[in-house]
C-alpha cells in the first residue's frame, strides 16, 4: 500500500513539475526522439533542454522537430508528414490556408518551418513542372538569406542547387550543394557528391559525374544515412555504365538498390526504376523499359520530378510498341500537370 502511494506521490509530483513547460519533439533518423524544449539551433545541431540538462542533437540525425502544442497550429504537423511523403502540392494547400496556418505566428522555429515547407514544396512542385522554376528558386533563396540559423539551412542549399541544375545554372548549383560538403558529417559529404554527380551528369559532364559517383561508392561510412547515400550514388553510376554501353553491369546494379532499399524510400525508389527504364531502353529492351517507367507512374507518382521524366518516356515508348492512344494519354498527362518540366517540352515519337 505504501508503494502505491509512493507511486502516486511521484506522478503527482512529475505533473506538477511539467505543467507550463513546453515540450518539443525532435524524431530521429530512422527512429527515436528527443523530448524537451527546443532552446537554440545552427545549420548543424539543435540543443534540446531536457530539466537541468541541455541534449544537442546533430542535424543530419533528425527527421523532423514537431514543436509544443502550444506554439504551433494543429495542421503544421500534417503538413510537414505529407512533404516528406512526396504529396508537396497537398502540404502547400495546408500552409497556405491562413484557416490553418494562421499569420500570426510568435514563435521563431514555426515560422521558419512554415517558411521552409513552403519553399521546400514550390520547389519539388517546380522541378516536376508546375509552377516556374525561376519564382521557386526566389522562394528558397529568400528563405536562405533569412534564416541563416535555421537547422533546414543545409537542405534548403541543396533544393536550391537543384532548382539551378533544372535552370542549366550549372556553376552556381555547385556553390550551393559545396555548402553541404563542408558539412562535418560523412553521409552529408557523400549526399554533396551525389547531388553535383546528378549535375554533371545533366551537363553532359560523364567523366566527371562518373568520378563524382565513385567518390561517394569510396567513402567507408557506416549507418542507414551512409548506406542510403550510397545507394543514390549506384543508380548514378548506373547511368553513367549505360551511357558507356554497359547496361548488363548497370542494370544489375540498379536491381540491387531496388532489392535493398527500405520501402519508405519512395523517390529513391522512383529514381531507380527510372533509371531502370533508361538502361533498358539503351540495351533495346523496349517491353522491360514499359514495365520499369509504368512502376513510377502507377506507384511513385507522388514524386513529381520522377513521374515527369516516366511519362515523358512512356509517350515515347507506347508509341514504339503501336499503342498511339496511351502515348497520347502520357503527353495529356504531362501537358496538364507538368508542362513546365523539360520532360514535357520532349515529344514523343
Amino acid at each position: 500500500m505504501k508503494k502505491r502511494w509512493v507511486i502516486l506521490a511521484a506522478g503527482v509530483w512529475l505533473a506538477a513539475c511539467t505543467a507550463g513547460r513546453a515540450f518539443d519533439t525532435v524524431k530521429l533518423k530512422p527512429t527515436g526522439t528527443v523530448v524537451g524544449e527546443v532552446v537554440k539551433m545552427s545549420p548543424l545541431e539543435v540543443a534540446v533542454k531536457q530539466g537541468a540538462l541541455e541534449k544537442k542533437v546533430p542535424v543530419n540525425q533528425i527527421a523532423s522537430i514537431m514543436y509544443d502544442s502550444s506554439t504551433e497550429p494543429s495542421s503544421l504537423n500534417a503538413a510537414r508528414m505529407a512533404a516528406r511523403r512526396g504529396r508537396y502540392q497537398d502540404a502547400l494547400d495546408v500552409l497556405t490556408d491562413p484557416k490553418k496556418i494562421p499569420a500570426d505566428i510568435e514563435r521563431r522555429e514555426v515560422q521558419q518551418d512554415v517558411a521552409f515547407f513552403k519553399a521546400l514544396c514550390t520547389a519539388k512542385l517546380a522541378l516536376g513542372g508546375t509552377g516556374k522554376v525561376s519564382d521557386a528558386g526566389r522562394t528558397m533563396l529568400g528563405f536562405i538569406k533569412d534564416n541563416g540559423g535555421s537547422y533546414h539551412y543545409l537542405e534548403a542549399c541543396e533544393q536550391l542547387g537543384d532548382l539551378y541544375v533544372a535552370a542549366r545554372e550549372y556553376s552556381f548549383a555547385e556553390t550551393y550543394y559545396a555548402k553541404l560538403a563542408q558539412a562535418p558529417w560523412p553521409d552529408y559529404q557523400m549526399r554533396a557528391n551525389v547531388a553535383i554527380g546528378r549535375a554533371q551528369l545533366a551537363e553532359k559532364k560523364l567523366a566527371e559525374a562518373e568520378k563524382s559517383f565513385d567518390t561517394v561508392l569510396g567513402i567507408a561510412a557506416e549507418g542507414p544515412l551512409a548506406d542510403f547515400q550510397r545507394m543514390a550514388a549506384t543508380l548514378g553510376k548506373g547511368r553513367c555504365l549505360a551511357e558507356k554501353g554497359q547496361t548488363e553491369q548497370a542494370e544489375k546494379m540498379v536491381k540491387d538498390v531496388i532489392a535493398k532499399a527500405d520501402a519508405e524510400y519512395g523517390e529513391l525508389h522512383s529514381r531507380a526504376y527510372n533509371t531502370l527504364g533508361t538502361i533498358q531502353r539503351k540495351a533495346g529492351r523496349t517491353k522491360e523499359a514499359l514495365l520499369a517507367f509504368l512502376h513510377v507512374e502507377i506507384l511513385y507518382f507522388a514524386y513529381p520530378e520522377q513521374r515527369a521524366e516516366a511519362l515523358a518516356n512512356l509517350e515515347q515508348l507506347w508509341n514504339e510498341v503501336h499503342k498511339p492512344e496511351r502515348a497520347r494519354k502520357a503527353r495529356e498527362i504531362l501537358d496538364t500537370y507538368f508542362k513546365n518540366s523539360p520532360w514535357a517540352q520532349q515529344k514523343g515519337g
